[in-house]
């Protein structure tokens, strides 16, 4: 071995001459690196050695300093007095490194035998600047609420995109993500409960979203949190706001880094589903069940099974060929994806100019098959000092993206009064029996819904059914110029501006297909369930939107003594407009020539419409230092909405914010206090508008009628024109909704940074929401059509904190660095007023109840026994034993809508935490991230187009005549199970009396949960085994993404999917493995 290791480079260099043909640099340098692994690196005894000793600026030895040579894995650490002793090579460096001071480096030239070295306080996390509203700040002069993260956070996850990263790794954001389909995997963020979403800001100007943002670009993310912070913002500002810094040049030579990875993916979660003799066996006892509730029959002996153990065996004899067989249709359906990501990143500049230039490609092969999404981006940001005192600045970026899908939808959530999983392919997989196979007589096999008639073919909605292609692109080009004015020291004037621009075109061919369908034992043809009277049909749509914003302001900074003053003014104009259409074509002679050419219209052959809204704001800040100690902050946003009427007080509000600070640990009095580097009380108040209705809202709007008005003209002849009918009664009085926000927290680091805290507390009141509501007038004088007010009022409170702890020892002679951060946000949001019908009883009203509250019934369990049901008040029809036992809450002997209200909890969590555990040693690193939430309900019933809860298949036994979920049949009542947990078995859905699927607390289930959401594993291979490639860096990882789940649920529901419902494409588990490779 001793000879192996004196040996390496040699064996290393002959191999390179060997190579030199290879016309791949990258091929070269992965396989010098595997090469590596197995040589040593020298005998470390032949070296000549240094030692010496380190001591902090008072003369105190160190002990647990880092000491390492730069670019190996050679490293050691001081003793308890601070010596050492290390091996070092002529040439090398020697780097000291210890938590809480400053770095240290040397060249040893081959002459240095002993090295002394005093390490400073390090003050750079109390430097550190955060990104702000219109500008930056010192992380130690911040006086409102404001958490970030660095770029390279973002990169030690799997994500697809953005939003899923954020999940637990800043305080006051919870995540929720629905879906696990390509492109359409967005999680949706929230702050502090706030009932909107978060407004996002890139390099200074708003975005309308972050999902096509390229993770590698991103230098920092900052959320703004309270009402102070994001005052500036004003208009959309009540969300919160998100504040992504792109990456950009600097001053040395040119680098290149190539990214690249490469994974599967799976679902993450969901329930297993009933085989075929399992259908068989369950699908008798639940039709005997019904026989015996009927009537039908007086006990069992007289039940004449329906599936026949002939039937059983033919499941499992291994020939499809009779008619029957035992699918896994979940399996066939959701099988593995493939991901792809590749980035290449050239930087570098001088005194003069600075450049950054991205180009990144992102590829998601869904796990059901024809599901596919890919993403093309460019960013290029460039910095110049035009002289010494005008400055330029310009950035570009663009994303083409690809969406392919059949011509069915994935499925989806069932909330917002509609449901998306109707004729999904997820609802149409587990509408598929198993016991009947893939296909008959040549063509695809299919299952007929209950009450409908409408045959469910899942592999024929993926292969057969057509397609749905989106081609996006878009174009992001904004330019900064500042000029520092000379006679004023520390003034600056600035002029920018951004054109943002968005396109997407469609195109949907629907091709009729036929499927084989089985019913009562035989097999007939059976069409498309979305008929087959158009034909071939296709329709094609295009859509642009564009926005243009303009910011001119001026910026003062200056120190005077121990006081320090910065202000700003600013003015901006924001204008946006869209416009799209759209055509369709029946009766195309050949799918093959997808051409609306081809066709013929159909009855409603063309769509389209256009928007704009205009908006113009003036911000003013003031910020006061006074000795680092004491610290002040005002500001101001006057805004005005193209939403509202007039030039008077209703298009026009004002946001002030106030926020003071003070640091406390810079008196004279905590000079004494050597644990303690910084702490710092803050307190803040704000406020911030919303101008969230539909365009000329405050006018009488008017959409087409249906049908068009005939009238008689004097010859006796009828004219039809079109007609057209009001949609919104004019509300001239129109304005802002009001968002008021409190914050009181503090900060602290502790031990030299071995402890960190941010902790704060918060109460957000909203008010004058626009909402929608009947006019109030009487219907002879349009009482029935809809208007916007300024009513309803919420709040929010709550508290949120992040504990930080970061150290070193030192592990098999090598420092091994580690840090874990937790954050936990609690916040409970509520209705203040709201028109409430004064008519109705308590549980009723919202007014009080949380926002998002489930509605229902309450429920005491199961009934037991026909005695338990006599001295029971139920709904309808008597029900049976094995139903759902309601709770009669007024007590007037029935149940009924008086006992239905506001009982659950919300579906999103109150509580949200998360926890990052990291480490790097001897060429190491590991990070994971752990998410969570608690407090909230998942409701597995589903609210369905009418805006009832009712049934879905995770709650009712075969419901429309499909498949169920192990879990429910394994558990339900029966008289071979009277303990049974979960409500009888059934074939069919009972009316009221035994309607066990509707919203009530019964299916109403704790939530919380433990998610280890990523984690990566990555190794960096020493630089003296690349520098023969002239290569700077390598570095070898694997990582996944929703690696495990812990809860309560009945097997495979999501805790984060809280609207379950009758099909939807689940979360994706990632696992990838990569390469990062610098020159």
């Amino acid at each position: 071995m001793g000879l192996l290791a004196k040996n390496d480079n040699t064996i290393i260099n002959n191999f390179m001459k060997a190579t030199s043909n290879f016309s791949s640099p990258f091929l070269r340098a992965v396989i010098v690196s595997v090469l590596s692994v197995f040589l040593f690196s020298g005998n470390a005894s032949a070296q000549p050695s240094v030692k010496g000793r380190v001591t902090d600026q008072n003369g105190n030895p160190l002990p647990g300093v880092s000491v390492v040579v730069a670019g190996t894995t050679n490293g050691t650490m001081t003793g308890a007095d601070g010596t050492y002793v290390i091996s070092v090579k002529k040439g090398q460096t020697l780097e000291f490194q210890c938590l809480g001071l400053t770095s240290f480096q040397k060249l040893c030239d081959g002459t240095v035998q002993t090295l002394n070295v005093i390490l400073k306080e390090d003050t750079t996390y109390l430097d550190e600047v955060v990104v702000v509203g219109y500008g930056t700040s010192k992380k130690s002069s911040l006086t409102g609420a404001v958490s970030a993260i660095k770029g390279d956070e973002v990169l030690k996850a799997p994500a697809t995109n953005v939003s899923q990263i954020l999940a637990g790794r800043l305080p006051g954001i919870s995540s929720v993500q629905e879906s696990g389909e390509p492109g359409q995997d967005q999680a949706s963020l929230r702050l502090r409960g706030s009932i909107y979403g978060i407004a996002y800001v890139v390099d200074g100007f708003p975005v309308s979203n972050i999902n096509d943002l390229n993770p590698n670009d991103i230098e920092s993310i900052s959320v703004l949190k309270d009402g102070a912070s994001a005052a500036v913002y004003g208009l959309k500002g009540a969300g919160g706001v998100m504040i992504i810094t792109t990456k950009r040049g600097s001053k040395e030579k040119t680098s290149i880094t190539y990214d690249a990875s490469f994974g599967v993916s799976m679902n993450a979660n969901f329930p297993e589903f009933m085989n075929g003799p399992q259908f068989a066996y369950y699908y008798n006892m639940a039709d005997m069940m019904d026989q015996l509730a009927s009537g039908a029959i007086k006990d069992r002996s007289e039940y004449n099974p329906y599936f026949t153990s002939e039937n059983v065996a033919a499941m499992t004899n291994g020939d499809p060929t009779d008619g029957w067989d035992n699918v896994n249709y979940i399996d066939k359906v959701f099988g593995t994806g493939f991901t792809q990501k590749h980035n290449v990143t050239v930087t570098g500049g001088n005194e003069k100019a600075r450049y950054y230039t991205s180009v990144g490609y992102f590829g998601q092969n869904g796990n059901i098959d024809n599901f596919t999404y890919k993403r093309y981006n460019l960013r290029s940001n460039i910095d110049s000092d035009i002289t010494s005192r005008l400055h330029f600045k310009l950035g570009v970026s663009g994303t083409i993206a690809h969406r392919d899908t059949p011509a069915y939808a994935s499925g989806g959530t069932d909330g917002g009064y509609s449901e998306l999983g109707w004729l999904s392919i997820a609802n149409q997989t587990i509408m598929m029996h198993p016991y009947i196979p893939e296909k008959y007589d040549g063509m695809y096999t299919s299952t007929i819904k209950k009450n409908t008639s409408l045959p469910q073919s899942p592999l024929a909605a993926i292969y057969e059914s057509g397609y749905k292609k989106t081609r996006s692109m878009d174009l992001s080009v904004n330019a900064t110029l500042a000029y520092d004015i000379p006679w004023v020291e520390g003034l600056v004037a600035k002029v920018s501006g951004v054109y943002d621009w968005s396109n997407s075109f469609n195109k949907n061919l629907n091709t009729p297909y036929s499927t084989m369908a089985f019913v009562d034992g035989t097999y007939s043809k059976k069409n498309d369930p979305r008929g087959v009277d158009n034909g071939i049909n296709i329709g094609e749509g295009s859509s642009y939107w564009q926005q243009m914003v303009g910011q001119a302001s001026l910026e003062y900074s200056n120190t005077f003594g121990k006081h320090s003053i910065e202000a700003l003014a600013l003015m901006e104009v924001r204008d946006t407009k869209s416009n799209s259409l759209a055509a369709y074509a029946k009766d195309l002679p050949f799918a093959s020539l997808p051409e609306i050419s081809q066709g013929t219209p159909t009855k409603d052959p063309v769509s389209g419409g256009s928007g704009a809204t205009r908006s113009v704001g003036g911000v003013f800040r003031l910020k006061y230092n006074f000795a680092d100690r004491y610290l002040v902050e005002l500001s101001g946003r006057e805004d005005g909405s193209y939403l509202f009427s007039g030039m008077d007080k209703y298009r026009w509000g004002f946001f002030p914010s106030a926020s003071v600070a003070w640091r406390i640990s810079n008196e004279n009095f905590m000079k004494s206090v050597d644990f303690l580097n910084d702490l710092k009380v803050r307190a803040s108040v704000g406020m911030l508008g919303n101008d969230g209705v539909p365009e000329y809202a405050f006018l009488s709007t008017y959409s087409r009628y249906g049908s068009k008005v005939g009238y008689r003209n004097p010859d006796g002849s009828t004219t039809f024109n079109p007609a057209y009918k009001p949609d919104v009664v004019p509300s001239l009085d129109l304005s802002w909704e009001r968002y008021l926000s409190y914050n009181v927290g503090f900060d602290a680091t502790l031990w030299d940074g071995l402890l960190g805290l941010e902790v704060d507390g918060f109460y957000n009141y909203t008010y004058d929401i626009l909402a929608g509501q009947g006019s109030g007038f009487p219907a002879s004088m349009g009482g029935y059509y809809p208007t916007y007010i300024n009513y309803p009022a919420i709040d929010a409170k709550g508290i949120d904190l992040m504990i930080t702890h970061k150290n070193q020892f030192s592990l098999g002679g090598k420092p091994f660095f580690y840090g874990v951060s937790a954050s936990l946000t609690y916040s409970k949001t509520r209705w203040i007023k709201y028109k409430d019908n004064p008519e109705v009883s308590d549980n009723r009203k919202i007014v009080g109840k949380t926002y998002g509250a489930i509605t229902g019934w309450l429920t005491d369990g199961l009934f037991r026994s026909e005695e338990e049901i006599d001295n029971s008040a139920w709904w309808g029809t008597r029900p049976n034993v094995g139903d759902i036992k309601f709770v009669d809450i007024n007590g007037d002997g029935k149940i009924d809508y008086d006992d239905w209200g506001y009982f659950g909890r919300s579906n999103r969590p109150e509580l949200t935490f998360g926890l990052n555990l990291n480490f790097e040693w001897n060429g190491f690193d590991f990070n994971a991230q752990f998410t969570g939430g608690a407090l909230f309900d998942v409701s597995l019933t589903g609210t369905y187009y009418n805006g009832y809860d009712d049934n879905t298949i995770w709650t009712q036994t075969f419901k429309e005549g499909g498949n169920s979920p192990l879990y429910l049949v394994e558990n339900a009542w029966s008289i071979d199970n009277p303990d049974g947990t979960f409500p009888r078995l059934t074939l069919g859905s009972p009316g009221h009396g035994g309607d066990n699927g509707v919203s009530c607390s019964f299916w109403w289930r704790d939530g919380k949960y433990v998610r280890l959401k990523s984690a990566q594993l990555g190794y960096t291979l020493p630089k003296k085994w690349m520098s023969h490639l002239s290569v700077s860096s390598l570095r070898l990882f694997v990582e996944g993404q929703n690696i495990f789940t812990i809860d309560g649920l009945p097997k495979g529901i999501d805790p984060e999917s809280p609207g379950v419902n009758n099909g939807y494409y689940p979360q994706q588990r990632l696992l990838m493995g990569g390469v990062t490779l610098s020159f």
